[in-house]
Parts: structure tokens; sequence; C-alpha cells
């Protein structure tokens, strides 16, 4: 009896550490990256198109009175236009009081057709506050649709895993006739 407890105990391991091959890392080279975020040695001149984002984050939920839960968040920008790239120029990243804590690009990146990029704020870091946000501003020199640019955040109560998303507002555009 002992010897078959032992054999299922060794089977299950088995199967546990056998399992665990097909978790996918960020390292894997089956899951694509973002390739087509290319930073820009010359910015065109006449930049026509262009919007600044607010994007909520929480670095922190409150789930009780006295506790808060910290969460991993990811700023999410998908170009959706089928034909234009368009250049992100800004990506700041702000506490809860408007301090800025970091700036997440130097210069100017080109986003390609129907191409995404994805920033990561680390559930460590709890910098940000319950009120942390981006602002993001991206222009082009073509009218195109307006990207998509959201917030994604991720956390846990005990074994109970969650995400949620919030999308950007726009706080500032201007539209070009071309």
């Amino acid at each position: 009896m002992s010897r078959s407890i032992k054999q299922i105990g060794l089977i299950s391991l088995f199967l546990m550490i056998g399992g665990c091959k097909d978790i996918r890392s960020l390292s894997n080279p089956d899951i694509p990256t973002a390739e087509n975020f290319i930073p820009l040695k010359n910015v065109p001149t006449r930049l026509v198109h262009s919007q600044i984002v607010y994007v909520p984050i929480y670095s922190s939920i409150q789930r009780q009175l006295d506790r808060l839960n910290h969460l991993a968040s990811i700023l999410s920008i998908r170009n959706i236009s089928p034909d234009d790239s368009i250049i992100i120029s800004r990506i700041e990243y702000y506490d809860t009081n408007g301090k800025l804590l970091k700036r997440f690009i130097e210069k100017p990146f080109k986003l390609d057709k129907m191409s995404s990029k994805d920033f990561l704020v680390p559930q460590v870091d709890i910098s940000g506050g319950s009120g942390a946000n981006f602002i993001v501003k991206w222009e082009t020199d073509k009218k195109v649709p307006s990207p998509l640019i959201e917030s994604v955040m991720i956390g846990n109560f005990g074994p109970q895993g969650f995400a949620f998303s919030s999308r950007g507002k726009e706080i500032e555009a201007k539209f070009g006739q071309k």
C-alpha cells in the first residue's frame, strides 16, 4: 500500500514539474514582442494630428479599512490604424499627488500600423498609489484613428486572481486638415 502511495506521489510530482514547461515567460520566443516600436532619428516637422491622453492606473486598491492590495499595472498603446504609423512622443508616470515619477521614453518613437506597445509598472512598485496615472502624447502628419490607450491592472486576493482595465481620456487634441 505505501509503495502505491509513493508511486502516485512520484507520478503527481512528475506531472506537476512537466506541466510547468507550458507556462509562458516574457522571454519565450513563441510570444511576439513589440518590434514595431522604433526610436526616431528625425521627427517630421509638420505633425498636424495629435492628442494628449490621461490614463488612470491603480498601483494599490483598498480591500478593507486598513488593508491595501498592491497591483501590477500595464499601460497598453495600440495603433489601430490599418494604414499609417503614429509617433509616441511622451509617456510620463505620475503619482496620486501629481508628482512626476518616471518618463518611460526620452525621445519620440514610431509605432507602426496595427502595432502595440506595453509598459509595465511592477506590483512591487507602489510609489504611484491608488491615484497613479500616465500622460501619453501621440502625433502624426496624417489624419488617423486615435490609438486605443488603456491600462490593465492585475492582482490577487489570496489564491483568487483578478484583472480589470481602464481607458484613457483625451485631455488635449489638435486635429489638422491634412
